[in-house]
Order: C-alpha cells, then structure tokens, then sequence
C-alpha cells in the first residue's frame, strides 16, 4: 500500500540523527579550533620553509640536537684517512701556491707502494707550474695501481676558460678520475647538506666518485651529512696526519709505519689552511672545538663515511609530508588545550607538559640518531594555537555568559542573575535581614472569568498583562518575587539596598494601577476585572530556602502579609 504524499515521516528516520550528529560534530569551539590549527599549521610550516630567518633559526636548532646530542664515535673510521697541506707543508717550498707537483707525486708514489684503496686528491690542478713537476704528478697517478680521484671544477665554482681547459687535459693525460668539490650551503651560508650529482655535470661528487670507483653502493645519494663525531677520549673522527710527515721522517721510520697507517684505506689529500677552502658547518656548534669552520677535504671525509656506511638521517623537516603531519598535530593539540573548558592553571599545566613533552621527544631522538622531528614550527605553532584557542574559549564562554543571563533572566529576576554572576558565594542557603518595602496585587473575579474563558484566551491575557506589569516594577527597581495565579508579589530593596526603596514601591503601585485600569477598558469584553493593590513597608528576612538541589530567594515576614491583606481590604473599600 502506498502512503500518501503528505504522510509524515516514519519516526525512525535518520535524517533528524544525522543532522543533530552533524551540529553536535560543527560546534562552535570545534569549528574554531579547526579553523585556527589549519592556519597556524599553514603559518608555520611556510614560515619556517620560505622565510629565511625561521629557517635558519630551525637549522641552528637541529645542528645543536644532530651534533652536540650525537653520540662519540668509539674509534676512529678505521677507513678513512686524511693527509693535510698545512702551513708547515707550504713551508717546505719556494712558493706556496699551486702546492708543489713533485711533492704530491712522490705521496702517491708512497701510498701506492702501501696499498690503499683509493686517493682523494682534493687540489684543483687548474694551471701549470714547472713543467717536470706537473709531469711527475702526471706520471705518478698514471702508475698508481688504483684510482686516483682529482678535484674537478667549473665556471660556477670561479674558474676561467684557460683553468676548465688545463684541468680537463690533465686528467686525460693522467688518467685520474674527476669529482666536484663543491660544496652545498643552506641560506645562511652553513654546511648541512650533500649531493652526489651536480646539474648538467657529468662528474659525481668528490666522495661519490671515489665509493664508485671502487664499485661501492652510491647510497644515500643526498640529504643531510651524519656528522662523524669525535671519539669518547677526544681523538678526531678520522686519522689526520701533515703530508709533510712522510717527507720529513727517515726512510727506516716511515716505511714499517705506512702499511699500518694507510693499507686498504680510503686516503684524502687536501688543505687545512686557514683561508683556503675553508666551510662553515653543523660541527660549528660544537663548544668543545675552538675553529669554527672546517676544510673542505674534512667535509669529503664526513660524507664518504656516511655513505660507506649507508647511514641516512630521517629528517621529518617541515618540507616533509611527516614533518607536516607533526606540526599540525602540535597546533591541533595547543588549541584543543586553549580552548578547554577546564581551569587556567589545568590549560597552563597542560601547555607545560606538552611542550615539555614534545622537546624531551626531539632530544631524545636526537640521542638515538633520529628521525629528528621539527622543534620551532611545532613548538611556535603549540604555543600560538593554544593562545589562539584561550581567546576563542573567552569569547564563546562570554557568549554563553550572556545567553545563560538573558535566559535566566526569563525565570530570575534579572537583578538577581546579575548578583549571581558578580557574587557566586551569594547562592547559597540562608539569607539576611533589611528593610524593605512590598507590592501584592490581584486581578478581581479572575477566578470566575478564567472558567469562561478558552486556555489559549486566557493565557494570551494574562502574559500580556504580566508583561505590562514586570515592566513596570523592572522601570521602578522592583523585583518580582512570584505569580500566584493572576496576582503578582514585588520587592523593592530586597536584593540591594536602597533608601528610597518605599518611594519607589509607592510609584510603582500607581503606574500598576494606570496601566491595568486601561488594560481593563481594553479587554472589558473579556470580563477583566480591576486590578487591588497594596503597598507596605517593613522590616524583613530575605532568604534562601529550601534543599541543597533546589531553592528560592524570597522574603518571609509579616510585613508582606500585611501587604496582601491591605489588597484584599479594597474589596471592601473600592
């Protein structure tokens, strides 16, 4: 059978549910805090990836967890070893610069009598010198039974047409292997990062070329350096030795020393000059070393480790899907705290703990050597989103304030929610003795016009009639105590004190009087009788009474009682 179209709805219909799921889901405060955690969320993470100051700001930040937090290295990497060009090597030689030929071709000569894996020679042999010189070097990595890598370079490193043109013919001629020595630098001009491909170069980098030639794995390929700690006694990270050691020591001395030093090891050849090539670097936090920069063969020496390694440091920076997922998660919680109903302190508890929470997490991930998560982002964001969500909290509970008012308004006198939400210790049990003055009215024959009457008729009347008159003691600084039926109890200086409190219930009593008699020509059809009033003044408990669940604020005297039967005397009266 089928219903008619203008059935009401089965009442177990979803749609009533869902759409009251739906408000309860799009409050106010969640719609909020949503709205503020997604902007904060926007804010930080492209603050912290565009703008250069966060950015650098965050970078310092992790340096200090990547380096100082970084556990010591147990021993020095046993396959990595260093030969420096120092101011005491150039101090051997007529000139300084280039570094002198020969004395490079007679350290490779050395080392290939040794037996290493590899040579790293990190010099730009971009001009000539003397020509025997630049021949024995030639000749030297020519016969060096394993690759030799060089230092190769091009217009965006600085060098002119005539170097590129000398550098690529000797390493044609000498058969070496070519890998870039440059560097990458973050914005603020600080070492952190490595690649092993350069665009539109086809030589790998420096490290990268001498793992591939000896057929290592090329991996990770780029990302951050895993800066190589000292050892737990102080010694560096890697074997440094002064080239000029192997010029200076007797022959008898240095050979049984070599195969121990350099057999099977990758050895790099570079400056450590002051200012020659020369990096700031992550490493520069560090407070227990005093040079603040490092050389460029040092920095090779870091990532071909890493890469031997195969160590990849898990970076969830705001430029990562995971990083963004974290700082938004923090701002998402700073404004769920925020705005909480719960007490200050419990928010400022809250906001402590989570702050506090979340650094000992990055430092303890630190320690562990990652993933390192995002500290300035998520803790800014925390903080912004929670201030956020406190002022949201503010003006959503003044809202409420205001609605709760207006609506108690309709069941209390507004003067006394007004009181209450100025003196919450005034709601409570007991009460407190004044002078105060009163107001008893009543409608005559209302009782008998009330059984003629439809319900909808009479309550349409007596609300009117109710509005006429609370608006009369509300303009008098009166208080209504209760309806009884169609008669009205008001107070005045009951719920402040007020000299002038009989005066003011006299006046009242006569405006009543004006409005009810024009009320009553208005609504003669209606049978409204007049409306008695009486007015007394007296001495009075003002009281809270009745249960701890529920109760009332009224006086309880003789004196209103008085007040009622002086009502009651003009029936007789007129």
């Amino acid at each position: 059978m089928t219903a008619p179209a203008d059935a009401p709805a089965p009442s177990n219909a979803p749609a009533p549910v869902a759409a009251g799921a739906l408000t309860r889901i799009l409050s106010p405060r969640v719609l909020i805090g949503v709205t503020a955690a997604i902007l904060v969320s926007l804010s930080m993470i492209y603050g912290f990836r565009d703008y250069r100051g966060l950015r650098s700001f965050e970078a310092n930040f992790n340096d200090q967890l990547r380096v100082i937090l970084s556990p010591s290295s147990e021993v020095q990497d046993p396959r990595v070893s260093i030969l420096t060009i120092t101011e005491d090597t150039l101090a051997l030689f007529p000139y300084r610069s280039p570094v002198d030929r020969e004395f490079l071709a007679e350290i490779i000569i050395l080392l290939g009598d040794v037996g290493v894996a590899a040579i790293g020679l990190d010099i730009l042999i971009d001009q000539p010198t003397e020509p025997a010189k630049d021949q024995a070097l030639v000749d030297a990595i020519r016969g060096f039974d394993g690759p030799v890598i060089t230092a190769w370079a091009d217009d965006r490193a600085g060098l002119r047409d005539n170097q590129q043109a000398f550098l690529s013919e000797f390493i044609e001629e000498s058969g070496a292997i070519p890998g870039f020595a440059t560097v990458s630098y973050d914005s603020d001009g600080v070492v952190r990062r490595f690649e092993t491909a350069l665009p539109d170069a086809a030589p790998l980098s420096f490290p990268a070329a001498m793992l591939d030639a000896v057929g290592g794995d090329l991996t990770p390929s780029e990302g951050l350096i895993d800066w190589r700690r000292e050892t737990s006694d102080g010694a560096p990270a890697f074997q440094l030795l002064p080239s000029q050691t192997l010029k200076i020591l007797p022959e008898q001395i240095l050979k049984p020393r070599l195969e121990g030093w350099f057999k099977g090891r990758f050895v790099l050849i570079g400056a450590d000059l002051e200012q020659t090539d020369r990096h700031q670097t992550s490493l520069a936090v560090d407070p227990t070393i005093s040079n603040r920069t490092s050389a460029g063969v040092l920095l090779h020496a870091h990532v071909l480790s890493q890469m031997l390694d195969q160590r990849v440091v898990v970076d969830f920076a705001v430029t990562s899907p995971q990083g963004v997922a974290i700082v938004a998660a923090m701002t998402l919680l700073g404004v769920l705290i925020g705005i909480s109903s719960v007490s200050l302190w419990l928010k400022l508890g809250g906001l402590v703990a989570a702050a506090v929470g979340y650094l000992a997490l990055a430092i303890y991930l630190a320690g562990q050597g990652g993933p390192y998560i995002p500290i300035g982002p998520s803790l800014l964001g925390f903080g912004i989103a929670f201030g956020l969500g406190g002022a949201a909290e503010a003006f959503l509970s003044s809202r409420e304030k205001q609605f709760i008012r207006q609506a108690f308004s309709h069941y209390l006198e507004p003067a006394m929610v007004d009181r209450l939400a100025k003196d919450r210790s005034s709601l409570r049990l007991g009460g407190e003795r004044r002078e105060i003055s009163f107001i008893f009215t009543d409608v005559a024959g209302f009782t008998d016009m009330s059984e003629q009457l439809e319900p909808e008729v009479l309550a349409e009347l007596l609300n009117a009639y109710f509005d006429g008159i609370s608006d009369i003691i509300a303009a008098n600084h009166g208080s209504i105590d209760k309806f009884i039926g169609d008669a009205v109890v008001a107070l005045f200086g009951a719920l402040s004190t007020e000299v002038d409190h009989a005066l003011n219930a006299v006046r009242c009593a006569e405006q009543m009087d004006e409005f009810a008699e024009e009320f009553r020509k208005r609504k003669t059809h209606l049978g409204l009788g007049v409306t008695r009033s009486g007015v007394h003044s007296g001495s009075a408990a003002v009281v809270y009474f009745g249960c701890r669940r529920r109760f009332v604020y009224t006086s309880m005297v003789d004196a209103m009682n008085t007040a009622a039967r002086l009502e009651s005397i003009n029936k007789a009266l007129g």
